[in-house]
């Protein structure tokens, strides 16, 4: 929840609005009060209110981009919103977006959990360590994230309304889901052969290398 108040908060009321570009689990710290904080904002790009997209060279992480930022460069505020989905996720699962073996096949950890979904199968993905949880809870917050990670970035939500999706009892219209949009274009192909793990890396939208990011 805080992290998702976090991202309204850049992305509605900071003027001018500001897109993270890389929200992944290593850069949501904790305090002492286990408070969530969202840190790194290297990839980071202002967006000012008159215009609806950026492009712009791809910059992410390997299991939390969204397609239509990772193949075609077009930036918007709803690239944070998937990453968002696929946090959820992974907090969830215990699991690592960026690892391809998950369900026992080559896929990554969304693929696998829309597939879970489609079995009526959700609760498969929960953590084993987690020996009792709310069900209902968990299988709703799973549900918020196939919102945040639609194909099309039009049909994801806001992320005040993630917040509200997440905080009160609202009904969620199931039947306006549609499948995840997963990075599977030659590049992804050529990721899923790789050990990638959480490392950042710079995608050219003009040609299929990949370079890794060095710390400053």
């Amino acid at each position: 929840m805080g992290t998702a108040r976090g991202l309204a908060f850049l992305h509605e009321e900071l003027v001018p609005h500001i897109v993270h570009r890389d929200i992944k689990a290593s850069n949501i710290l904790l305090d002492r009060d286990f408070k969530p904080k969202i840190g790194d904002f290297g990839l980071a790009k202002l967006f000012p209110d008159d215009i609806t997209h950026i492009s712009t060279r791809i910059a992410g992480t390997t299991g939390y981009l969204a397609p239509e930022y990772a193949m075609g460069g077009q930036l918007t505020m709803k690239a944070d919103v998937y990453s968002f989905g696929v946090l959820i996720l992974e907090i969830i699962s215990g699991k690592s977006s960026a690892r391809t073996n998950w369900g026992g096949s080559n896929k990554f950890l969304l693929e696998w959990a829309w597939n879970l979904y489609e079995e009526g199968k959700l609760l498969e993905l929960v953590d084993p360590d987690m020996v009792e949880f709310p069900e209902e809870e968990v299988i709703r917050y799973m549900k918020v994230a196939f919102f945040c990670t639609q194909a099309a970035a039009s049909r994801r939500p806001m992320m005040s309304q993630v917040v509200d999706m997440l905080s009160k009892n609202m009904r969620l219209n199931e039947e306006q889901l549609t499948a995840p949009g997963l990075f599977q274009d030659s590049g992804a192909s050529s990721q899923k052969k790789s050990s990638f793990e959480s490392t950042s890396y710079q995608f050219s939208s003009n040609s299929s290398s990949i370079t890794q990011l060095s710390p400053r």
